[in-house]
């Protein structure tokens, strides 16, 4: 394991996982997926997705994006890094503007459990 990733795990606060590790199918889009990632990153908040991006793009790594739903494509897997926002669920009401603001995770069961408040 080189430094570089070591130091991006430490600086991580949600999980890191590589082939093999528990938890690692799991993330994955599905777990019969054909494309094992390198490495899956489920992030615990907004930086931890700037410091995958960064460090993916430092090692010239593909990037994916699983999101909280679906995805009937391979379009949310990678041979390299996955972001996986499954524990990204906020959904925020800002009732006087008018406004939802949804993380990349959020279900359409998240969305509707908060917005059928208004």
């Amino acid at each position: 394991m080189s430094s570089s990733f070591t130091a991006f795990i430490e600086s991580v606060k949600g999980t890191v996982r590589q082939p093999g590790e528990d938890g690692y199918n799991l993330s994955k889009w599905a777990p019969n997926g054909t494309k094992p990632s390198k490495v899956i990153v489920t992030p615990a908040e907004t930086e931890d997705i700037v410091k995958a991006i960064k460090y993916a793009r430092s090692g010239g790594l593909d990037i994916a994006i699983r999101g909280g739903g679906h995805s009937t494509s391979t379009a949310s897997a990678t041979d390299d890094l996955l972001i996986d926002m499954r524990n990204m669920t906020r959904v925020r009401v800002d009732e006087a503007n008018k406004i939802g603001y949804i993380q990349a995770g959020a279900r359409v069961h998240d969305i509707e459990v908060e917005t059928m408040k208004y």
